[in-house]
C-alpha cells in the first residue's frame, strides 16, 4: 500500500498522521514542529505523499523536509484543488484548516447535508450542503479561551481549567459555585450553539464534532452528533489522493 503524511498545523499544536491509502496508521500530537521531530515520526518510510496545512505562519523549514521525504508535497490553500467547492465570498481568507474538516466530513457522509463543528482554540461552524458545496460558516471562542477572557477582564474571576471527567456536567444546569458557574456557562455555550444551528439548517442534517474538544462535547449534546478526533486530518487525506488521482 501507499502511504502518506499529513500535518494539521494549529494555532498550539500540531497533528501528523501517517496513512495507508486511506486507512489511519499512526498519528502522534507535537507541540513544537520541526523537521526532525518529523523525520523522526517517518521512520526512514519514503511516503508517495505528504501534504501540509496551518493556520499560522507556514514552516519553511518543515516543507522542505517533506520534500525530502515524500514523491509529491502539497501545502493546501482555497486554491488547491478540492473534492468539494466552495462557495465563500472571500476564499482567500477562509482557514485551510476548515477546509480541511468540511472535506473530511464531506468524505465520510456525500449527499447529506452537514454541520462540520471544529472545537479548537476556537469553536467553528460550517454547513457543507448536499451537493458538496462549502456555503459558510462561524466563528466563536474556544472554552479555554472563554475561561482565559474571563479572568483577563475581570477583577475576581479565577482562572478555570478544562473539566476532565465532561459527563459527570451532564446532569448539571446551573453552577453552584463560581468555578462550576464559569464552568457550566462556556460549555454549554458551545453545546446551545450546535443546537440552535442545527434548527436552523435543513432536517436530518449530520453533525460532525472534530477537535480536541469534539468528543467532549458529544457526551453533553441531546441530540445524534458524530464526534471524530482525526476530522481535519482525514480531510488533508482525502484532498491529497484527490489530487494524485
Amino acid at each position: 500500500m501507499s502511504q502518506y503524511l499529513t500535518i494539521d498545523q494549529g494555532n498550539t499544536e500540531a497533528k501528523i498522521s501517517l496513512w495507508e491509502d486511506k486507512e489511519l496508521v499512526d498519528t502522534v500530537i507535537d507541540t513544537r514542529l520541526t523537521p526532525s521531530s518529523v523525520e523522526e515520526f517517518v521512520g526512514g518510510r519514503r511516503l508517495k505523499g505528504a501534504i501540509y496545512c496551518s493556520v499560522v505562519q507556514n514552516n519553511g523549514p518543515v516543507i522542505n523536509k517533506l520534500s525530502h521525504l515524500a514523491r509529491c508535497v502539497y501545502r493546501l490553500s482555497p486554491s488547491t484543488p478540492l473534492p468539494i467547492k466552495l462557495d465563500y465570498a472571500t476564499p482567500q481568507t477562509l482557514g485551510v484548516d476548515r477546509i480541511a474538516s468540511a472535506v473530511g466530513a464531506w468524505s465520510d457522509f456525500p449527499g447529506r447535508d452537514i454541520l462540520v463543528v471544529d472545537a479548537g482554540t476556537a469553536v467553528t461552524y460550517d454547513y457543507v450542503d448536499s451537493t458538496g458545496t462549502y456555503r459558510g460558516g462561524n466563528i466563536a471562542p474556544g472554552i479555554n479561551m472563554e475561561f482565559k477572557a474571563l479572568n483577563q477582564f475581570t477583577a475576581r474571576l479565577p482562572l478555570v481549567s478544562f473539566p476532565e471527567h465532561m459527563p459527570e456536567l451532564r446532569d448539571k444546569v446551573i453552577g453552584r459555585d463560581t468555578v462550576e458557574a464559569i464552568t457550566l456557562g462556556a460549555v454549554y455555550s458551545v453545546v446551545a450553539s450546535i443546537g440552535y444551528y442545527r434548527s436552523r439548517l435543513p432536517k436530518d442534517t449530520v453533525i460532525v464534532l472534530g477537535g480536541g474538544c469534539g468528543h467532549h462535547l458529544a457526551s453533553l449534546c441531546d441530540f445524534d452528533v458524530l464526534p471524530d478526533e482525526h476530522l481535519a486530518s482525514k480531510g488533508l487525506n482525502r484532498i491529497l489522493l484527490y489530487n494524485e488521482n
